[in-house]
């Protein structure tokens, strides 16, 4: 099928910021390139103004196992306070120098902050329906230079604002109705960028506003536009690059052809640099991009599996595979992740780990326990790694908040 076709399918936009640092490794030190003995998958092709790297399914041969540390510093263990108010369920949490925002989970609870040390600070606003209330809530960032927490509900023409100390302040208007959305506070700029979903009668996809909802600058979601379907379709992290925040929505259902885009934000331009050729087009498998520093990853699965619920059909994947391409080469495989800070065990959905610059999980303790069980049991642990997981097992105690791992995403 021809390349610039399958050029023009979902969104994929990237605009925002991350970190960067080395890191030790339990293991010998991997720094040696993972994908040298892979074969080259992908070639660069010209489409319009761009260079896009177009890669093959079919040519995805082997599977690489590569060590967390290989792209992220030294892993922290943080341990959540525990005291009745801060209890926290399996939640998403958003990282900052200072700060850990504990996100809602489901039936919508608060959401939470804490420091880095998992002292509890506060409670951030309320759930609920009222005036500054949220329910389902897409997107958060935490602004340390102006002392804000900024929350993006669902199907709202308002970006919540709160202090520091959980009071609602002034919602930031949009100018335009978001179902789902991803945004990015300028601190310094005063300015926001939001992308969305590409819905038919949705007038923007990305902008650029300011803090009264002025857009600045915009896209209209030409052949981006989809179908209604906020269960079924999702804007997700990728990770990210420098100066750059990144997005990628999920056509769930049904999956289409697309493209990863990167948001050129003095130009205002949706500029493709990455798509994947499936080996099985009729029907498209289920799929995702995310831009990392040095390589684009993705996932796809096997057909989708009907749910149905009180409101409508959602769709589930099926098995996911996982792949890995270096930008420069192209070289790619199938891949597997694994935390050589932890005792080696293998990280599920590897593609879509870090998050604005993080590699960040939430664990409850129990589950934290049997990871280090496992971990354990293990023949390839080191001495040090050993004594390292019997210690911070003793210390856990299953009554505990949850703990949080974070490792900072690497340049």
């Amino acid at each position: 099928m021809d390349t610039t076709t399958k050029l023009l399918g979902g969104l994929f936009i990237t605009t925002m910021a991350m970190s960067c640092g080395t890191g030790t490794q339990e293991q010998s030190a991997k720094e040696e390139d993972p994908l040298a003995n892979s074969p080259v998958v992908g070639q660069f092709v010209q489409v319009g103004d761009n260079q896009v790297l177009s890669c093959e399914q079919k040519l995805l041969v082997d599977t690489v196992s590569i060590p967390l540390s290989y792209f992220a510093e030294e892993l922290e263990i943080v341990k959540l306070d525990d005291r009745d108010e801060a209890i926290v369920g399996q939640t998403a949490i958003t990282v900052s120098d200072n700060y850990l925002l504990a996100h809602s989970g489901y039936p919508p609870t608060a959401f939470k902050l804490f420091d880095r040390k998992g002292t509890f600070l506060t409670t951030v606003g309320a759930a609920g329906q009222g005036p500054g209330e949220y329910q389902a809530v897409s997107d958060a960032q935490i602004d340390e230079l102006n002392q804000r927490i900024y929350l993006m509900p669902w199907q709202s023409d308002k970006l919540l604002v709160f202090d520091m100390q959980g009071k609602a302040l002034e919602p930031i208007p949009l100018g335009s109705r978001c179902p789902k959305a991803r945004f990015y506070v300028d601190p310094v700029k005063e300015t926001i960028t939001v992308a969305t979903l590409p819905w038919k009668d949705t007038p923007a996809v990305v902008w650029i506003q300011d803090m009264t909802g002025k857009h600045l600058k915009e896209i209209a979601p030409g052949h981006l536009k989809a179908e209604h379907d906020t269960f079924n379709q999702e804007l997700m992290y990728s990770s990210t690059l420098p100066d750059a925040f990144n997005y990628c929505l999920y056509l769930m259902f049904p999956p289409r052809v697309d493209s990863l885009y990167q948001y050129d934000m003095e130009k205002n331009q949706l500029n493709p640099v990455f798509t994947f050729n499936h080996t099985t087009i009729d029907p498209v498998p289920w799929h995702g991009y995310f831009e990392w520093p040095n390589h684009y990853t993705g996932e796809f699965s096997g057909p989708p599996v009907e749910r149905k619920t009180d409101i409508a059909k959602v769709y589930t994947p099926g098995e996911t595979f996982s792949y890995i391409i270096d930008k420069k080469s192209g070289k790619g495989a199938y891949f597997k992740l694994y935390n050589d800070y932890f005792g080696n065990l293998d990280i599920s959905r590897p593609d879509g780990i870090f998050n604005k610059g993080y590699f960040v999980r939430s664990i409850e303790p129990g589950n934290l326990l049997t990871d280090i069980e496992n971990a354990l049991k293990r023949q390839d642990l080191s001495e040090a790694m050993r004594k390292k997981l019997t210690d911070l097992e003793s210390t856990i105690g299953e009554n505990d908040n949850n703990y949080v791992m974070i490792a900072k995403l690497k340049k």
